[in-house]
């Protein structure tokens, strides 16, 4: 594995930095929004089937780490957090790094390890729902 900022021939956005910054100017104008008008529940199909999903109190857990409220955060949806992380970086890294100086943090893998990062986010995204299932906090308003 192999860590590098390599030259780029174009400033054009990567599929995850254009994914962070569409996510997060997204997010930035409806969660303000849903707290001054009524915008419409985003809620997984699984919910239909009363269950919940992965991600379920990822809006909340965002929200409350941006008013500071950390460990409420954490008990809402920790992996929504650490995907938070990743998502900012990939904007940040963009804005701050690719656009101005045309460079790229890159990160170089073999197959397999390709193939264990993906095998641990798995189980990690399962873990996750379980913890998500029984701590119940999905079900919990966020209260400021």
């Amino acid at each position: 594995m192999r860590l590098y900022v390599a030259k780029l021939e174009k400033r054009f956005p990567s599929p995850w930095e254009m994914y962070s910054l569409f996510l997060l100017m997204g997010a930035a104008i409806y969660i303000p929004l849903s707290y001054v008008m009524w915008t419409p529940a985003v809620e997984s199909p699984l919910r239909y089937f009363g269950y919940a999903c992965p991600l379920c109190g990822g809006t909340r857990a965002v929200t409350a780490l941006c008013t500071g409220q950390f460990m409420l955060a954490l008990k809402y949806n920790p992996f929504a957090i650490a995907m938070f992380v990743f998502l900012v970086w990939g904007a940040i890294s963009f804005l701050l790094l690719v656009l101005p100086f045309k460079k790229r943090v890159v990160l170089e893998a073999s197959k397999r390890q390709i193939a264990l990062f993906w095998f641990l986010m798995a189980c990690i995204l399962i873990a996750n729902w379980a913890y998500v299932l029984w701590s119940g906090m999905y079900k919990v308003p966020l209260e400021f």
